[in-house]
């Protein structure tokens, strides 16, 4: 990020966690959005512009004005009109308002609605540049299909899109990973990752066959507790298809979290929160943080699942209330409490040091990874509390299923940048950078050199070939190191001690230099934009 500031192509404002793109800087950042906008174009998707400044009516259709504003996240303001409005972090709500308001038809599905707009989240914390700041620009694309198979149709078109458009903007090393969606998604989603110190997300990866992903997600085996092992239960509200919402508590080793991912999956549910502790008195006669297996089990409208974290478990401890812990217990019973049969479910998120089940060899240990893109299973989360309707093909009213994927572009400049830099300074990949040519000009201020400057800029111009072009009053050196320094992959100089048809080309990649004649230039490298 200092790189990025000290040769302009970023700056810092008054404000933390907002910046400013500078000429150079929002060159780049054009270039990665229509390499984006390429990627999914070509793959069938339609472009559209969404405001970012959006009423909060739609916000509360969905229920996510409410909670949006209780995590502090969303930058909030009123009109003089008297209408609340918000700087909106995503788009899922105007996407399927949008929708909304056309669709008519199964006809019209599938459809698939790619954008480019300018995002706010008020982060707690701001860091790392453009990594994670307030203002960012993200390239999305928002799906509508008729069956939850045919949005997973769309889930592998917008991997798949995904992928080409990281790899345009010469984002290789990328890969893909099974991810907890959080709150936006309901079902499964992916992450596309970069390993790299940088990197604000934390992966688990196994020594030993090279499995990664969310710790959320990574099938593993506890490291062995010492002692007899505290089992908590957990009580979680699951959402299932039909909307109706079930209590359901999870037995789980007092170290160890339980994944909402997993607890989804095993029990079918779209969303799974967790329960709110005001209601447990009420439900189990018991406070938070005091219930047991049994009392769970015994509970009418709860559905009880064991961790595998404990269903082995020969002896444990559960809690005792204000009393602390009852120990040496086994789920024989006794004490006055029945036998229970655990089945064990693996429900808990893998942890550094757990084994890997694919291997079964290798440990987990923490890594960092750069998230560019996310790709996200919606469902019916939002078209159904915003009336989102189609006509079927026997004429009855349905509810499509969406799907979307999100690309940091400006985590991808920065990203970009980072990845490829070397000793020297930056390197660009082709058609990545702010221009394909750095043309540096010496003695700029004699006739004759901008006569020819210009005429050898008329030639490039027209073969397609986007320039940066250097003719400053600065000493030779200063010029040439500038030019190092921002990583162009090719670099042109025309001196007056080079004949008229005579250019010295360097490629930054290789370190090469030769002195070709002027019109040989468009064979020396991509004109790939």
């Amino acid at each position: 990020m200092e790189l990025l500031d000290s040769l302009g192509l970023v700056s810092a404002t008054a404000a933390s966690g907002v910046f400013t793109l500078l000429p150079l800087g929002l060159r780049v950042h054009d270039r990665l959005s229509s390499i984006a906008r390429r990627a999914f174009e070509e793959r069938g998707a339609h472009t559209v512009s969404f405001p970012t400044l959006q009423s909060s009516r739609l916000w509360k259709e969905t229920g996510r004005w409410d909670a949006y504003q209780r995590e502090g996240a969303l930058l909030t303001s009123r009109s003089r009109s008297g209408e609340d409005l918000c700087l909106a972090p995503t788009s899922e709500e105007i996407a399927t308002a949008t929708v909304r308001d056309r669709l008519r038809s199964f006809r019209d599905l599938p459809a698939r609605l790619f954008l480019s707009t300018t995002k706010f989240r008020d982060e707690l914390s701001p860091r790392g540049g453009l990594m994670r700041s307030r203002e960012f620009t993200m390239a999305d694309c928002y799906t509508f299909d008729t069956s939850p198979e045919a949005m997973r149709a769309s889930t592998g078109f917008l991997n798949d899109a995904c992928a080409a458009a990281l790899t345009g903007m010469g984002l290789t090393g990328t890969f893909q990973a099974p991810a907890d969606g959080g709150s936006i998604s309901a079902g499964a989603s992916t992450e596309h990752l970069l390993l790299g110190d940088s990197g604000q997300s934390t992966l688990l990866a196994c020594g030993h066959c090279g499995n990664r992903g969310d710790a959320a997600l990574l099938s593993s085996e506890p490291t062995p507790h010492t002692g007899e092992p505290v089992v908590n239960v957990i009580v979680f509200a699951a959402t299932g298809p039909d909307g109706r919402r079930q209590p359901t508590a999870v037995a789980i080793r007092s170290d160890l979290q339980v994944s909402a991912r997993k607890l989804a999956e095993a029990t079918g549910a779209t969303h799974v929160t967790l329960l709110d502790p005001d209601l447990l008195p009420e439900l189990y006669g018991t406070p938070a943080g005091t219930l047991t297996p049994w009392t769970a089990a015994q509970a009418a409208g709860t559905v009880l699942l064991f961790d595998t974290s404990v269903s082995a478990l020969e002896k444990f401890a559960i809690s005792d209330g204000a009393d602390g812990l009852r120990t040496s217990m086994s789920w024989d019973g006794g004490r006055g409490l029945l036998a229970l049969t655990p089945s064990g479910t693996d429900l808990h998120q893998a942890t550094p040091g757990s084994t890997c089940l694919r291997c079964h060899q290798g440990h987990y240990s923490d890594t960092h990874a750069v998230e560019v893109a996310h790709v996200f299973e919606l469902g019916r989360q939002y078209s159904t509390p915003m009336n989102l309707r189609f006509t079927d093909e026997h004429g009855a009213a349905q509810t499509p299923w969406m799907a979307c994927s999100g690309i940091g572009l400006t985590r991808c400049l920065q990203t970009t940048a980072e990845l490829h830099r070397d000793h020297h300074g930056l390197r660009w990949k082709a058609g990545t950078g702010p221009a394909d040519l750095h043309l540096t000009v010496l003695r700029a201020d004699l006739p004759a050199m901008r006569e020819r400057t210009d005429h050898l800029v008329r030639q490039l111009r027209n073969r397609g070939i986007t320039l940066l072009i250097d003719d400053r009053t600065l000493p030779a050196g200063d010029k040439l190191r500038y030019a190092r320094l921002l990583g162009l992959p090719h670099h042109a100089v025309i001196s007056p001690r080079h004949n008229n048809d005579e250019v010295e080309i360097t490629n930054r990649w290789t370190g090469r230099t030769t002195t070709t004649d002027p019109s040989h230039i468009p064979r020396i490298f991509s004109t790939r934009q």
